[in-house]
């Protein structure tokens, strides 16, 4: 088993996870667009979730070299747009991610992302597994606990943690 595959679960995970809500309902992530200047159609937003959604599920299942370092490119430009957001101050209600208008885009939200694109990037250099790879071994239930662990735990700063610290200025 890759070293690199609890991370790369965690970021395929929620890679799916994040691109459902914005294939279904795309008008969190189209008003979060608009407030930095971008014009995306709806229409966009929602095959741009779906590609998403649809990466992070393959590399969910397969682990594979390629898939990873697109989902790397991803979180590397969710983490471009949460720099410009948090500078312009836009996207103040939701980035659209989670599928709530009440998420909005944080420095903690920005740190995992490019966390996530970084062990993105590690697993497609030095390799990781996906779940259709992965034995029914002890070490690799106990991986796939921790990643699961992990992305709750991701998922919590994305949701929560916005409403627990002061707003940032």
């Amino acid at each position: 088993m890759g070293a690199w595959t609890a991370p790369l679960l965690i970021a395929s995970a929620l890679l799916a996870i994040g691109g459902a809500p914005k294939a279904l309902d795309p008008t969190n992530t189209v008003g979060a667009l608009r407030s930095i200047g971008m014009r995306v159609p709806p229409a966009g937003v929602r095959l741009f979730g779906a590609v998403e959604a649809a990466l992070g599920i393959a590399t969910l299942l397969s682990g594979a070299r390629p898939f990873a370092a697109l989902v790397a490119v991803s979180y590397a430009g969710f983490s471009g747009f949460l720099v410009v957001a948090l500078r312009r101050g836009g996207a103040v209600s939701s980035c659209g991610c989670v599928g709530r208008a009440d998420t909005p885009p944080t420095r903690a939200h920005l740190a995992v992302t490019a966390t996530l694109a970084s062990t993105s990037v590690c697993a497609a250099v030095w390799d990781a597994d996906g779940l259709s790879t992965l034995g029914w071994s002890a070490q690799n239930l106990i991986v796939v606990g921790f990643a699961a662990l992990g992305g709750w735990l991701v998922w919590l700063v994305f949701t929560s943690l916005p409403h627990l610290l002061p707003k940032e200025s």
